[in-house]
């Protein structure tokens, strides 16, 4: 059976920014497991407290709403997702729309004083991707 990392608030996990999960139906959930070897992993969780105030990027850097620098935080979330993953021979990443770490077609940033979702990866969906890890978008699978 294939393994797959999963980020883990589609697991129903509260591990989000503000706590709370975002869950996939329990009807996709169990298609997931009969198709892959499921390994739920925030990589926010890493470094960062559960809840936190919210982040995104700034250019390259990742900041949160306080103007505090986190982009180590979300880079060791990252390095530690790429470390499971070889740990584990996993070679797909299913991810979290929107979200800075986990983000495979779009992520939060701040662009012109403005928040906005841009066409692009989050960081850890990035580092996976750069060492060959295919990327899943959660809407692919609902689409």
């Amino acid at each position: 059976m294939k393994k797959a990392l999963i980020s883990k608030c589609m697991m129903g996990v509260p591990c989000r920014y503000d706590g709370k999960s975002k869950p996939l139906s329990a009807q996709l959930l169990q298609t997931l497991q009969q198709q892959y070897h499921l390994f739920p992993f925030c990589p926010e969780e890493v470094s960062l407290p559960t809840p936190r105030p919210p982040a995104r990027f700034v250019g390259d850097e990742i900041i949160d709403i306080h103007g505090i620098n986190k982009t180590q935080a979300f880079m060791d979330g990252a390095l530690e997702a790429l470390k499971l993953c070889k740990q584990h021979d996993i070679d797909i990443f299913i991810g979290k729309e929107k979200s800075p770490s986990c983000g495979v077609t779009q992520t939060s940033a701040y662009v012109n004083g403005c928040e906005c979702k841009c066409f692009a990866m989050g960081l850890t969906s990035k580092i996976l991707h750069q060492h060959g890890i295919k990327l899943i978008s959660e809407w692919e699978l609902e689409g």
